[in-house]
């Protein structure tokens, strides 16, 4: 019964550590955000987009909506499409472009500040984010249009919007977000700890060792890379900054397994609420996972180079 409490100790006691470092970051952000939405800035600052989305090669009106993910989350982006989906006639191509944006370049506001506590430098992580979503995209519409795929008329699942939320009902659901995020570290850690009383933990590190090294890193950074791939990575990130202060992983590691999770992320979940806009799962699932690894394997080979510490010493902090 002892040994049971002090597990139980060990356990909430590293919740609360992770969840209080991922509060700190969350909530001035979220205000703020919410600021800008109460102040319409949002389809104004999605102007600055339209000139991107025109040279990736989807419509201009998909700039407001890629916006509304960035600044705020996937769902304020789903919220904004259903509500242009009844005007405009997007191709799922175009869809699928869009939803491969969203899916590499969202939530900034909130993910760029998790990077900068993992000590990656927020300016980097931003930059390396969108501009890789611009590149990305223009690959995968090039690809479109050589194949001529997914030209038809997108079908999505989405209805308009037809409220806008209250202060007091926002208020609400940011207390009940941060409640489920303590309630899911809470969850990872005593999963991790049981696989590891299992033995079963070592088993996964052993499998992902070959090709984690493979990337550049070590595996010291594997229940990141789970934790990131499958949840997200706000909670790849809250385990990073944990981990990283406790100076346990190299910066190589950091930059490394950051920069995978910032293209690659929550698999699960965010592809299913982006094949809900109509997008094709070759795109945001496969494509992207392609796309991430080939970028990945380039920074290896940059890092390998004699540019390695002043590359680190520019991009990461001590």
């Amino acid at each position: 019964m002892k040994n049971f409490q002090k597990i139980l100790h060990n356990i909430l006691s590293e919740t609360s550590k992770i969840f209080w470092i991922l509060f700190k970051v969350i909530l001035p952000v979220v205000v703020i955000i919410r600021f800008l939405e109460l102040m319409g800035a949002i389809p104004y600052l999605a102007k600055f987009l339209e000139p991107l989305t025109g040279f990736i090669g989807i419509d201009g009106s998909l700039g407001l909506v890629w916006m509304a993910a960035i600044l705020v989350n996937i769902y304020a982006g789903m919220a904004a499409f259903a509500s242009l989906q009844a005007i405009f006639d997007y191709s799922v191509a175009e869809t699928t472009i869009l939803g491969l944006l969203i899916l590499i370049a969202h939530s900034l506001p909130i993910e760029v500040a998790i990077a900068r506590q993992s000590r990656v430098s927020a300016i980097f992580n931003l930059l390396f984010r969108f501009i890789n979503a611009i590149i990305a995209g223009k690959i995968l519409n090039l690809i479109f249009i050589k194949y001529d795929l997914f030209s038809e008329k997108n079908i999505s699942f989405l209805k308009a919007p037809s409220s806008t939320v209250s202060n007091i009902d926002w208020a609400i659901l940011q207390i009940q977000n941060f409640l489920i995020i303590f309630l899911i570290i809470f969850s990872i850690i005593t999963t991790i700890n049981i696989l590891k009383y299992l033995g079963i933990w070592q088993i996964i590190i052993n499998i992902l060792r070959a090709p984690l090294s493979y990337l550049g890193m070590s595996d010291k950074v594997a229940n990141i890379i789970l934790i990131g791939l499958t949840l997200g990575i706000s909670f790849g990130g809250g385990f990073l900054i944990e981990e990283s202060k406790k100076n346990n992983i190299s910066k190589k590691d950091i930059l490394l397994s950051l920069s995978f999770l910032s293209l690659c992320h929550s698999i699960i979940e965010d592809t299913i609420l982006i094949l809900l806009l109509g997008s094709h799962i070759s795109g945001v699932l496969f494509f992207r996972f392609i796309y991430t690894v080939i970028i990945i394997l380039l920074m290896r080979y940059i890092l390998d180079t004699k540019y390695q510490k002043f590359i680190l010493e520019k991009i990461t902090y001590d």
